[in-house]
C-alpha cells in the first residue's frame, strides 16, 4: 500500500528533476531613484527626449545623481563664502598695507602712496566680492561654500556651463561680503533671499532667475566629462522653465 499524498512519507521522499526557474535576476541593490523635477543628465548616445520617459539619474562610483538642493544647503554654503570672503578681504587690505608703505615708506606719505592706497581700497571694499564671485562661477562653477557643500551653478536653460556674462549679472545682483553695497539694499537683498521658497520647483533666488542659472547639488555632466564633447540633444525635463 502506498502511502497517500501529504503523509509523512510522502513529504520525506526527494524530490528529482530540475529546480524551478527562479525568474527574472533581480538586482540586490537599492531601485534606481524615480524622477525629479529639476536637474536630468542625458545619457551617452541619447536621440532627444521628444516622446521618451526622463532618463534615471547617473549613479556609480565618480557619477552622483544630481537634483535640486534644499535651502538649508543653499544658507550653509552661503555662510561659508561670507567667511572666505572675510579672510580673503583681511589678507588684501593687508597686501594694500604692504604695498603702500612699499612705495611711501612707514608713514605711507606722499601723493603715489595715497592714490596707491586709495585705489586698493576701492578695489578691495566695492569690486573684490563681485570679482571672487564672478571668477569662481564663471571658471569653476562654484565657489567656496557650494565646493564644500557639493553644490554647482548651472545654466537653467539646458543644465551646461555657466557663461562669463551670465556669472557676473548673478555676481552683479549678490555676491556674499559685508562690503558689497547690493547687501546692504536690505528689502532687495531679504527678498532676494527669500525668493527660492517661493519657487518650490527648482529653489531659485531672483538672482538666479535674473542671471537664468540654478544651483544643483551633485556633479553635472559638463563637469564629470568635460573634455568629451557631448552629443546636442533637447532640453531635459525640468530646465526651460520661467
Amino acid at each position: 500500500m502506498h502511502p497517500r499524498h501529504g503523509s509523512p512519507g510522502d513529504m520525506a521522499r526527494p524530490r528529482t528533476g530540475p529546480p524551478p526557474h527562479p525568474g527574472p535576476y533581480q538586482h540586490p541593490g537599492p531601485p534606481p531613484a524615480p524622477p525629479y523635477a529639476g536637474y536630468q543628465a542625458a545619457p551617452l548616445g541619447a536621440q532627444g527626449w521628444q516622446g521618451q520617459p526622463p532618463a534615471p539619474p547617473l549613479t556609480g562610483p565618480h557619477q552622483q545623481p544630481v537634483f535640486v538642493p534644499t535651502p538649508g544647503n543653499r544658507f550653509v554654503a552661503r555662510v561659508l563664502d561670507t567667511i572666505a570672503f572675510g579672510i580673503t578681504w583681511f589678507l588684501a587690505m593687508l597686501a594694500a598695507t604692504f604695498i603702500t608703505m612699499a612705495i611711501g615708506g612707514q608713514d605711507m606719505e606722499g601723493t603715489a602712496a595715497r592714490n596707491t592706497f586709495t585705489a586698493l581700497y576701492v578695489v578691495n571694499f566695492f569690486l573684490l566680492p563681485v570679482l571672487l564671485e564672478w571668477a569662481q562661477v564663471s571658471f569653476g562653477g562654484r565657489t567656496v561654500g557650494k565646493r564644500i557643500m557639493g553644490l554647482w551653478v548651472v545654466n537653467a536653460d539646458d543644465g551646461g556651463k555657466v557663461t562669463a556674462g551670465r556669472a557676473l549679472v548673478r555676481a552683479l545682483m549678490y555676491a556674499p561680503g559685508h562690503t558689497n553695497l547690493v547687501n546692504w539694499l536690505l528689502p532687495w537683498s531679504i527678498t532676494n533671499a527669500l525668493w527660492l521658497y517661493r519657487d518650490k520647483e527648482r529653489r531659485r533666488c531672483l538672482h538666479d532667475r535674473a542671471a537664468r542659472t540654478m544651483v544643483v547639488q551633485g556633479t553635472p555632466v559638463w563637469a564629470r566629462l568635460d573634455h568629451v564633447r557631448m552629443p546636442r540633444t533637447d532640453p531635459p525635463v525640468g530646465y526651460g522653465h520661467p
